[in-house]
């Protein structure tokens, strides 16, 4: 039994062409062993720890809104024989909870998930279980997320980078809103992040600059006021009251 990493190398090199001669000289396994790899089709492996995970549905874009929705209302917590990810959400929000629920499903076609009713009906609970989500979202860990560092992976950076509007979704869809803002005789509609975390406001303000989105740091909060950028958010990400 080879470990997960080499049975990626030789399905790697097959895709590129490599003759099974070729790839046992490269990896130092028998020809035989080649064969029978060849034959096979590459397992799931999980990005990180590099073993066996269920095929994902991860796209930039999907892993970006649900990086933000985890970073905002999100909380992973061991379970008897897997991980469970929750995202707290507004009931209200009808439209955001099945769009959450959409992207758990897209994301982890093969896994359980679900949804669960709290605080009498004021609370929705999308969840989705799966043995590598500490694996997928490292910034998991023990009490809140305010009270330990919060800093992404180069691999999760590059994703946010790719898919900035989508992070913005994750975010604001968790932990944001659209809302009129009162000045003088003038009202006009503006956007608010809020989040206890000085490191989760970072990486909202990072993705609001690769976007293209003028937003700027209020208290605990990321407020964004110009027009165009209120109107991309809207575009982009969908007006939440």
């Amino acid at each position: 039994m080879h470990p997960p990493d080499v049975h990626a190398e030789v399905h790697r090199l097959i895709a590129e062409g490599f003759t099974d001669p070729q790839i046992a000289r490269a990896t130092g396994l028998a020809r035989t062993t080649v064969r029978d790899l060849r034959a096979r089709p590459a397992p799931a492996l999980c990005p990180r720890c590099w073993r066996r995970i269920r095929p994902l549905g991860f796209t930039a874009g999907r892993y970006a809104e649900l990086l933000g929705l985890y970073l905002g209302d999100g909380h992973i917590a061991s379970a008897a024989r897997s991980q469970r990810l929750r995202i707290s959400l507004d009931a209200r929000h009808a439209a955001i909870v099945g769009d959450v629920e959409r992207l758990l499903r897209a994301c982890f076609p093969h896994n359980q998930v679900g949804a669960t009713v709290q605080d009498g009906g004021a609370t929705v609970v999308p969840w989705v279980y799966s043995t590598h989500l500490r694996c997928l979202f490292p910034q998991a860990g023990a009490g809140f997320k305010h009270d330990r560092p919060i800093v992404l992976e180069p691999w999760q950076s590059a994703l946010v980078d790719a898919a900035p509007f989508a992070f913005l979704r994750g975010c604001i869809h968790s932990d944001g809103s659209f809302f009129i803002n009162r000045t003088g005789a003038y009202r006009y509609l503006s956007v608010e992040f809020t989040n206890v975390s000085d490191d989760i406001r970072r990486l909202f303000l990072g993705a609001c600059e690769r976007a293209g989105v003028t937003a700027r740091e209020n208290g605990r909060s990321v407020r964004i006021y110009r027009r165009d950028s209120v109107e991309s958010l809207a575009l982009f990400v969908g007006a939440k009251w």
